[in-house]
């Protein structure tokens, strides 16, 4: 799947620095007329303004481009104005230019060129650049795999409230891989992505409590999280869930429960739920 690009926000003519104030209420105009989906009065604000050279306006072109919204969509016209605005330093642009570069949209794939521009984004503290360079650095796309790097790059993603580079911190933490191997900070971590509803942190968080690590065992809070995750619809939490009830761990044993997750995990392809569903006889 895809990632999605970045757009237009309302307040990205609030994040422009003083020095590119001078066609301020053009640009402004530019954006408040996208947020109406008024695009073709949008592409008339920006055009003569990304001419000029407004870093920003080029930006606001590439979306336009990208997206196909007050012109014809032309991929090649959204990558020209990303990178005029990705060379003089707009985050926005430099994360999406990455993104057409790792996915192969619009121009040869090149991971290299992916986790260059990533980096660019992520050392002006963009989290989600930051996260995608932990990634890469994580398993080795596009650069040498480097765990410590990974780990770096996911702190500075996780203390901006990064979900996912929560749960990956906490993971490498639980593992020792990249970091000391440390069940408090994993649980810390996994404790704030779970929190913010990150499936996969739940699902970590209630092994933690199963298992007892770093944690004393709690299977009734162990349960309480792989459910948080089923409901979600991850099928490794369904499978969890399903044994739980099944032995009665956690809370008393309900065979109903069990073959209730064992189905949804089944049905989502989760090997261990057919197999346990084929020895039930259901």
């Amino acid at each position: 799947m895809l990632a999605p690009r970045r757009s237009i926000a309302r307040d990205d003519s609030e994040s422009r620095p003083d020095n590119q104030n001078d066609n301020a209420t053009s640009y402004e105009q530019g954006v408040d007329a996208y947020t109406r989906r008024a695009y073709g009065e949008a592409y008339h604000c920006w055009s003569q303004l990304a001419e000029q050279g407004d870093i920003y306006a080029q930006y606001g072109l590439g979306v336009l481009f990208d997206r196909g919204e007050g012109v014809s969509r032309d991929l090649s016209q959204a990558l020209n104005w990303y990178q005029l605005a990705a060379d003089q330093g707009v985050s926005d642009a430099q994360y999406n230019l990455a993104l057409l570069y790792s996915e192969g949209v619009g121009v040869k794939a090149s991971q290299g060129r992916a986790v260059h521009w990533f980096r660019k984004a992520a050392e002006q503290g963009d989290v989600q650049a930051q996260y995608r360079l932990g990634r890469c650095y994580d398993q080795g796309i596009g650069i040498a795999k480097d765990q410590t790097q990974a780990a770096g790059w996911y702190q500075r993603a996780a203390e901006q409230g990064h979900a996912a580079a929560r749960n990956c911190l906490g993971d490498m933490h639980r593992t020792g891989d990249g970091v000391d191997k440390d069940y408090g900070r994993a649980i810390h971590w996994f404790t704030l992505a779970a929190r913010q509803g990150h499936g996969y942190a739940q699902v970590n968080l209630g092994y933690m409590y199963d298992e007892g690590l770093g944690v004393t065992a709690n299977p009734a809070e162990a349960l309480n999280w792989y459910r948080e995750a089923a409901l979600h619809g991850d099928p490794m939490a369904q499978f969890n869930l399903a044994e739980m009830f099944r032995v009665g761990r956690g809370s008393p044993a309900d065979e109903k429960q069990a073959i209730r997750w064992y189905r949804k995990a089944a049905a989502q392809g989760h090997p261990g739920a057919v197999k346990q569903l084929k020895r039930i006889g259901v």
